[in-house]
Order: C-alpha cells, then structure tokens, then sequence
C-alpha cells in the first residue's frame, strides 16, 4: 500500500507543529512552504482540512497562524492517515464503489486478507504518536529552520505566580479535536 502526496504532506504538516508546539507560537502556511519547498497550494489545502478535522487550531488575521489542537503526545499517526486517505482499497475489485468483471470474484478470498493486513498496518500507526514520529525534536528543528525555537517563558504578575514559570496559552474552542477523525474512521 502506497500512501498519496496529500497525506505525506499532510504528515510534515503536523511534524512541522509538532516541533513548534513546545515554543506556543503560531506558524503560517508560508512557513511551512519555505521549510519544505512545496506546493502553497497543496500546503493551504491540508491546513483548511486538517482544521476542518479538528487536528489544528486556526487563527485568522494580521497576527494568525496555525498550531495543533492538542499535545503531539495525544495524536496518533493512524488519526491522521485515516483523515487524509480516502481509500484503503488495495486492488480495484475490493472497491465498493468499482465495477469490476472478474470471474472468479465470488470465490476470492483475498479481499478478507487484504484487510487484515491494512488493519494491521493501521493498528500500528495508532502505536505511534505525532511526538514518536520524530527522533529528536531540536535536530528537526535545525533541519527545518527552526533552529532558534525555544518554549516561551512568561513572567506572571506576583500574585499569580506559583510553581510553573510559564503562563497557560489562552483557551480557544475547538470543537472535538481528534473525534471527527475518529467518527469519520468508525463510519467508514
């Protein structure tokens, strides 16, 4: 089984976030061009759906960008293939959707093999974590262009200081993260 472009992009997407998240800045879609010299185009696609799927958070305006809706550490690779890939067919005639004239079609067995093994190969992307999916976060970093990213650190008014020395980002709604991707999967 072959991946599309759409979801390999789609992926350096989310590990592009996932090594800024840490620093609680914003990217923008130039950003993420400039990084990996690819299509802006193909890049603005991903972000409205990965945004529409609930896996980032998008800020409109002057001073928006983008960055994940949750920890990298709470997003599954599996999660993200299944939003992007549209179809797990592995030959035409196990497509529900193909007309296929094959004569032995009624007596083949492979399409209950077929699925297993994409359940397999699913269930051990559901293993890995966005966070797992890179070695080391500051040498991505550095490949990246980010070489100069570091967590933000925010000095808090005396009266509201206590053991963490950095302030809460500021809670945006984000409607269900992750479980549009997952009923998107269960319904499939």
């Amino acid at each position: 089984m072959r991946l599309t472009v759409y979801t390999d992009y789609a992926l350096r997407v989310m590990m592009y976030l996932a090594v800024k998240h840490k620093s609680g800045e914003l990217s923008t879609i130039d950003d993420i061009v400039a990084a990996y010299k690819i299509s802006r185009a193909h890049v603005a696609k991903i972000v409205y759906d990965l945004g529409v799927n609930g896996m980032i958070v998008t800020v409109r305006g002057r001073m928006g960008g983008i960055k994940l809706a949750c920890a990298p550490e709470d997003i599954s690779i599996g999660a993200i293939v299944r939003s992007t890939e549209k179809d797990f067919a592995v030959v035409e005639c196990h497509d529900a959707n193909a007309l296929v004239d094959c004569a032995i079609l009624p007596f083949c067995n492979l399409k209950s093999g077929f699925k297993r093994a994409i359940d397999a190969f699913l269930s051990e992307l559901d293993q890995m974590t966005l966070a797992a999916s890179i070695k080391s976060m500051s040498s991505a970093a550095g490949a990246l262009g980010l070489a100069g990213v570091q967590p933000v650190k925010v000095a808090l008014p005396k009266s509201r200081v206590k053991s963490a020395d950095v302030a809460p980002a500021p809670k945006r709604r984000v409607a269900a993260p992750l479980k549009r991707a997952a009923k998107k999967t269960a319904s499939k």
